[in-house]
């Protein structure tokens, strides 16, 4: 009898191990994917937050790489219009002297040819100090980015580092997402990862934008004054020459000469630098793109299809799955906020790139125009030197036709000088009225981006 009970004591013993047995196994087995789907969705939540902050830090680098230095704006314009002033002076004091004596050139003053000249000289001193300020200020500027950590090379450090980590989370979460093809929300996953990889690509493609441009603008600026440096430099020899001309005409030919020189180069500097503008983007942009290994192609048509493709696997699931799939809804609501403002804010941008585009083409056609009068003057000046000089009386007016002509292209420097200001200034007030100043806009994104991190951050706890 009693080794029955034992006997059917050890079996209820068996039967309840091996019941707790399996009920633990199953609950491993059940536990597993949820632990799983648990962490799909706050590693989602961390890549997009991942995401971004990287779009806040290129922004902010942008506000910072695009920053002008403090009253160069004031300084730079002071500069060229007292240059201006000078120069329109010396010419208006060449025409008293030659138009006054039209029939007697012989009588023309020397005293006020020379002193016309000195006028003429502090001008040409002025303009190619102003380069030279600005390019020293420019050189300053970069060595302190570079002390600080925030030059480009800096910045595509952290950006390089930034998208280390979020394709190291990306990677992980698809692992996740592959390891359970069993789970209702997998075809959700998948189509969710692909729009994690084109936010990824869209901000590595808007930095490049931003760091190329950067880099493109700071090159063009430093052309432009470097070639306004080197055609002043030209221009000061040759206004020294003509000084000394007027006691001994040995030196008026190489003065002549040596001022065609600085009229080339002042006729090339505007067109060049904008050239360069447009070289040295490109250059940047694709150099990035190799040190990164990426592509670096715009990437908002793949964003859009990757958000088209989620909205039709969310259209195919009832609202049960959606509830239990964590915070996906919530992060539904922030790529269409995200992709929304980015594309309202690149519809803003274009009007003031159309105004800058407006400016620069300006620049491009009265730059080389004014800077062709005064080789105008040159070329007649170097007519009267060598074809006329036994004929002192057409000499004369071929100088004064030459002086007329460079008085003509320093009046329009000085009045556009002045207009472009007075522009420029009228459209700052009325684009801040309507909120899309460049910083505004900047600004106003960043807002949005502050505005999805909440987002973002609420729905992790």
């Amino acid at each position: 009898m009693s080794v029955v009970m034992n006997s059917a004591i050890r079996n209820l013993i068996t039967i309840l191990l091996c019941l707790q047995f399996c009920c633990g196994t199953s609950g491993v087995y059940a536990l597993a994917p949820i632990d799983d789907e648990v962490l799909i969705d706050s590693l989602t939540n961390d890549i997009v937050h991942k995401e971004i902050d990287l779009e806040r830090y290129y922004l902010q680098y942008r506000v910072h790489g695009t920053k002008e230095p403090k009253w160069r704006r004031a300084r730079f314009f002071g500069l060229q219009v007292s240059s201006a002033l000078c120069g329109l002076s010396s010419n208006i004091v060449q025409i008293g002297l030659s138009g006054s004596h039209i029939k007697d050139p012989e009588n023309i003053s020397l005293k006020g040819t020379r002193q016309g000249l000195e006028v003429g000289l502090v001008g040409i001193l002025l303009d190619g100090g102003s380069s030279v300020v600005e390019l020293c200020s420019n050189g300053f500027t970069a060595f302190k980015n570079i002390k600080n950590g925030t030059s480009p090379g800096a910045a595509v450090k952290n950006v390089v580092a930034r998208i280390k980590v979020i394709d190291a989370q990306i990677d992980q979460r698809d692992l996740l997402v592959a390891k359970h093809p069993e789970l209702a929300a997998t075809q959700l996953y998948q189509a969710e990862g692909r729009v994690l990889r084109s936010f990824r690509d869209w901000c590595l493609s808007e930095f490049a934008d931003v760091y190329a441009d950067v880099k493109s603008s700071q090159a063009s600026a430093n052309v432009y004054y470097a070639l306004d440096i080197a055609a002043d430099s030209v221009y000061l020899a040759s206004q020294i020459l003509a000084i000394k001309s007027v006691t001994d005409d040995s030196h008026s030919i190489p003065s002549t000469n040596s001022g065609m020189v600085g009229d080339c180069l002042g006729i090339a500097s505007a067109p060049v630098s904008t050239k360069s503008y447009n070289v040295m983007y490109k250059f940047w942009r694709n150099r990035l793109g190799k040190r990164l290994q990426e592509d670096l192609k715009k990437s908002e048509d793949e964003t859009k299809v990757a958000m088209d493709k989620l909205n039709q696997v969310l259209a195919s699931k009832d609202v049960a799955e959606l509830e239990a799939t964590g915070s996906v809804q919530n992060r539904i609501s922030v790529y269409l906020l995200w992709s929304a403002r980015y594309d309202e804010f690149i519809q803003q941008g274009l009007i003031d790139q159309r105004h800058q585009n407006k400016v620069a083409l300006q620049g491009e056609l009265s730059g080389p125009a004014i800077s062709g009068t005064y080789l105008t003057q040159d070329i007649l000046s170097s007519v009267a030197l060598r074809e006329f000089a036994r004929r002192p009386k057409a000499q004369n007016n071929l100088y004064l036709a030459g002086s007329i002509a460079a008085a003509t292209g320093t009046a329009t420097s000085l009045a556009l000088t002045n207009y472009w200001l007075f522009d420029q200034i009228c459209y700052r007030r009325k684009m801040k009225a309507k909120g899309m100043l460049p910083e505004q806009l900047l600004a106003a994104r960043l807002q949005t981006l502050d505005e999805l991190d909440a987002r973002i951050v609420s729905s992790s706890r």
